[in-house]
């Protein structure tokens, strides 16, 4: 029972390019691949995603709506989580149990979710491999503009399981 290094690697990559993340996008998460969600960047120790400003992202106020801005930030929380499961040999049953959000600023143009807590969730991930139950981790992700300023501050509980036979 192990995250196999090479794979977790290689599923990071598939992640960062385009067309597998539109695919994936376009098959589990329709909604997100509409508002033109990307990953920017994904590591063991940050993951960066952003969503463009725009028609398919804004509300009748025109600025970016916070359910959109959810699926950035939950992405980014996610998805080292998501190339974890798929680079070890169990199941991980991984979902969201809580959120929190706060809001700064208006959310114009592109705006980008960092999560830098990712080894956080690869640790939880690991306590629930040696021991069969589900582990809680709290998860942050900050939304940024281009200018850098801060316009959404989300907080993600998620629980993980491995499922051992």
């Amino acid at each position: 029972m192990a995250i196999e290094e090479q794979k977790l690697a290689a599923e990071y990559r598939s992640l960062l390019g385009l067309i597998k993340l539109r695919m994936f996008t376009l098959v589990s998460m329709p909604t997100a691949r509409l508002a033109g969600i990307r990953m920017e960047d994904i590591n063991d120790e940050i993951c960066k995603t952003s969503i463009p400003g725009g028609w398919r992202s804004q509300n009748p106020f025109k600025t970016m709506y916070w359910a959109v801005q959810g699926m950035g930030a939950e992405l980014s929380t996610g998805a080292v989580p998501f190339a974890i499961s798929r680079a070890m040999p169990e199941k991980l049953r991984m979902f969201v149990v809580g959120t929190e959000a706060s809001f700064t600023k208006t959310a114009k143009g592109r705006i980008t979710f960092t999560c830098e807590e990712v080894a956080t969730a690869r640790r939880a991930i690991e306590r629930s491999m040696q021991s069969g139950e589900p582990v809680e981790c709290i998860l942050k992700s900050t939304g940024r503009d281009k200018s850098g300023d801060i316009v959404s501050e989300w907080i993600f509980k998620w629980n993980f399981r491995v499922l051992v036979d």
